[in-house]
């Protein structure tokens, strides 16, 4: 695969997956590789998570939150001193969450708008949980059916637009390769193409245990426990595999367990 094609495929990459399979650590790497291409790369975070650490200095790094993108909106109408004003009350946060789906379609918006300055190749965002996900793509279309006019019925329509054109966005699921995440995933993501119509980019595979094992077992019995425990790690491993491969019918990168048996989690 190539590298730079395959990241330059969409502006935006929406990470996403279950919590604890590797989501932010692979939309870290994700934004790495891109700038090693020669990408210019923006890493998206949502979620106030404490940022992954070590990454090169040259990838440009942005968290947002309601409050935040809402207070960029007003000054964006010329209206700066009332934002700050409202920031300072702690009224933005409370306004940007009182009614269902602002908050998400402010998070959009903000993605959107850095998105049409073009400043950047790539933007990655860090993603909030799978489940959390699929609300935040459906906001815009909630918000367009339930708002018929107004500023908020136009950003919804442009956010739609974004998110429906595959040449300006696309969401990349993330898994471990057990059967129970691997089913959860098939199924999100069929209702973020199918139902949402936002596309979707290779499928990643976090922590494969595929490393070469000794056929026979030894006369050490906590070793043969041990090597048992790693086959049928590596049949469960194979069997999940298998399933994404035959129900969803997407590009899989596979990341295999470091060396010290963890997964880039």
């Amino acid at each position: 695969m190539d590298t730079r094609h395959f990241l330059s495929a969409s502006r935006v990459l929406i990470v996403a997956g279950k919590g604890g399979v590797g989501k932010s650590t692979v939309a870290a790497a994700l934004a790495q590789a891109a700038t090693g291409v020669g990408l210019h790369t923006l890493l998206v975070e949502i979620e106030g998570k404490n940022p992954v650490l070590g990454l090169d200095q040259r990838v440009e790094r942005l968290a947002i939150t309601p409050g935040a993108a809402l207070a960029d909106y007003f000054d964006s109408l010329g209206l700066g001193r009332v934002s700050r004003r409202l920031l300072a009350a702690g009224i933005v946060d409370l306004v940007a969450s009182t009614a269902p789906g602002i908050d998400d379609l402010l998070i959009l918006g903000k993605i959107k708008q850095l998105e049409q300055t073009g400043d950047w190749d790539l933007i990655i965002v860090d993603g909030p949980p799978a489940g959390q996900t699929i609300g935040l793509l459906r906001a815009p279309l909630s918000l367009r059916q339930a708002v018929r006019g107004g500023p908020i019925h136009t950003q919804a329509i442009e956010i739609l637009n974004m998110l429906a054109d595959t040449a300006r966005c696309r969401v990349m699921m993330v898994s471990t390769p057990e059967l129970t995440p691997v089913s959860e995933l098939i199924d999100t993501a069929f209702e973020i193409e199918d139902q949402i119509g936002v596309a979707l980019g290779p499928v990643v595979l976090n922590g494969i245990d595929d490393e070469s094992l000794p056929k026979y077992g030894t006369s050490n019995s906590e070793l043969n426990e041990a090597l048992l425990y790693r086959r049928n790690r590596q049949q469960r491993h194979e069997l999940a595999c298998a399933l994404l491969t035959q129900k969803l019918p997407l590009p899989q990168l596979r990341l295999p367990r470091l060396s010290n048996n963890t997964s880039i989690c």
